[in-house]
Parts: structure tokens; sequence; C-alpha cells
């Protein structure tokens, strides 16, 4: 059994499935998953202290992304928003670079860092965050209506 806290970095990248896989509750690092190309069977911890790396995921197809991410997520795999669950709050700079429409799609609403849009190429029903700390990335022009 996983114990329920990991205080550093967990680097699973080289791993495609989740399979087997045992997380803590809690990872105080990084949590890098980049190698997944499914989330199935993928139970993340309710707590990443730094960077969750999901770019690997072309689909959000049964993935429960934490309440807490406490700096970067990036999911810059994702073809689709469908199913797609993001935190209220990304502390840092959150990627979804893989996305081209962005139907489905509702934005955290904070981003402390950057957001990358750049693969949209329409951001018709798009309802942008209250703040973003960093830049707006995006293939197609956004008519800003929150917060820096």
């Amino acid at each position: 059994m996983a114990s329920t806290v990991h205080e550093g970095d967990l680097d699973f990248s080289h791993l495609t499935s989740a399979e087997g896989l045992k997380l803590p509750e809690d990872v105080g690092g990084s949590l890098d998953l980049s190698g997944l190309t499914s989330a199935e069977g993928l139970k993340l911890p309710e707590h990443v202290g730094e960077n969750l790396g999901l770019s690997g995921l072309t689909s959000a197809e049964g993935l429960k992304v934490p309440e807490d991410v406490g700096w970067s997520l990036d999911l810059s795999g994702l073809t689709s928003a469908e199913g797609l669950k993001l935190p209220e709050d990304v502390g840092g700079w959150l990627s979804l670079s893989g996305l081209t429409s962005a139907e489905g799609l509702k934005l955290p609403e904070d981003v402390g860092g950057s957001l990358d849009l750049s693969g949209l190429t329409s951001a018709e029903g798009l309802k942008q965050p209250e703040g973003v700390g960093g830049d707006l990335t995006g293939a197609v022009p956004f008519q800003w209506t929150g917060k820096y």
C-alpha cells in the first residue's frame, strides 16, 4: 500500500499504463506521468504541491484531476475537453495546447502563471479565467475580460 504523503518528486514518465500504480494521497513535489497514454485505472493524489505532468494523455476520459495543484498542470496532449474537470485554481501555468476546440472546456477561475491554449482554432463559448498571472497564449485572438 502506498504511503499517504510523499515529500519530494515522483518521476513515472517511463510508464505508459497506470495498471498497478499506487500513488500517495499527497505529493509535496512534482509528479511526472507524461508517458501515460490513457487515464484508465489512474487514481491521482488529492494534492500535488508542484508540477503535474500528464502531457501524454489525448483524452480526459476517466481522468480526475486533483483539486489542488500547487504549480503547473500539463495536459498539452489532450485533443478534446470532453469530460475534463479542472481545479478551480492552478498555482502556476496550465497547458492545454493540444485542444483545437473550446467546446466543453471550463477553465479554472485563477491561473497563477501562463495559460497555453495555442491549439484552439476558435474561442467560441470559452469563459476566460478571472485571473491569469502570466501570458495567455492562443492561436486565435481573445477579447480579454479578466484581470492580470
